[in-house]
């Protein structure tokens, strides 16, 4: 069975610490180095107790079952969400005015803190693992859903040499849309891996009824810009009736995983 192990890693130009789970594969020991995914929203991956709405993607159990058909899945590193900063930490740009979209929200300003953030990822987080665990360090990927979608495709334009394959589960692109467009336009590498999806019922405010509309027609826009971009390896998904909660992403997450190990990239 996967193992997983804790550290509390400290982000010094945030002036905070983070749990970090670390997820190992059960076959980690036949001498193969392993690809690194990078996740956001860590305590919502393994252990339920830990998560934020009581069900979590149960990452090791699909690790587990990558190993049983004889996949060298990958070492899968979890990085704790669940602080009053997620929003701060998720986003580089500051929104002021998400009171219209998701009222419980506040007007802000939210956001702001997510370049710092991807830097301490790629250049602290990441050599931490590649030191500690053997580690293929030419194959770093980078997950998340939500407001962790969306910090996980800006990681891919503002690190590009740093972070290969990107997963943005249902990307909260409301969040700050105008600026992640555009920066989705501009800077996000062409020859990287990219796999995006959205349920068709999302939401993350039932007081808004629009927003099951704001979640597709955002995810949409991200396909069509990377398409714009010139991204070959694009793998978009839409998935019918599916909701904004963990048990949709844990039914998504092995077709993702088996994407992530179609190439050597």
């Amino acid at each position: 069975m996967a193992n997983i192990e804790l550290h509390m890693i400290s982000i010094p130009a945030l002036g905070r610490t983070k749990r970090v789970f670390v997820c190992l594969p059960a076959d980690l020991g036949k001498g193969v180095r392993r690809p690194v995914l990078f996740m956001q929203d860590g305590h919502n991956l393994f252990d339920p107790r830990d998560t934020a709405y009581g069900a979590s993607w149960n990452v090791h159990q699909a690790l587990d079952r990558l190993s049983r058909a004889g996949l060298s899945a990958p070492i899968v590193v979890g990085v704790d969400g669940g602080s009053p900063h997620r929003f701060d930490e998720y986003s580089p740009w500051v929104s002021t005015n998400l009171g219209t979209v998701k009222a419980l929200l506040g007007d802000g300003p939210h956001g702001g803190e997510g370049a710092a953030y991807v830097d301490w990822l790629a250049d602290d987080l990441k050599p931490f693992i590649d030191k500690t665990y053997p580690t293929d360090p030419d194959r770093t990927w980078i997950a998340g859903s939500s407001m962790g979608g969306l910090i996980s495709l800006y990681a891919a334009c503002r690190r590009p040499e740093t972070f290969s394959k990107i997963g943005a589960f249902s990307p909260a692109v409301w969040f700050a849309e105008t600026e992640s467009l555009a920066c989705l336009s501009t800077s996000f590498p062409a020859d990287a891996g990219a796999y995006v999806d959205i349920g068709t019922m999302e939401t993350s405010d039932p007081a808004n009824p629009a927003f099951p509309t704001i979640y597709l027609d955002g995810a949409r826009r991200v396909r069509d810009a990377l398409r714009k971009r010139g991204v070959a390896d694009l793998l978009y998904v839409e998935d019918e009736g599916a909701i904004h909660h963990e048990s949709a992403w844990e039914r998504r997450f092995p077709r993702f995983l088996r994407w992530l190990l179609e190439t050597k990239r």
